[in-house]
């Protein structure tokens, strides 16, 4: 898969907290923020398609 670079503004205090999950995980903030945008998208497709 062709991997792309998104930049993106958040609030500060939030990316702390996805900062300390990624910690509690074991991996970078980049996979958090790419594994619960991909769960997202996944769950709002299957919505629309039932």
């Amino acid at each position: 898969m062709a991997r792309e670079l998104l930049n993106v503004r958040i609030d500060s205090e939030l990316k702390k907290q996805l900062q300390e999950l990624a910690e509690r995980e074991n991996r970078t903030l980049s996979n958090l923020v790419e594994t619960v945008l991909a769960n997202y998208a996944k769950r709002e497709f299957m919505a629309k398609r039932e």
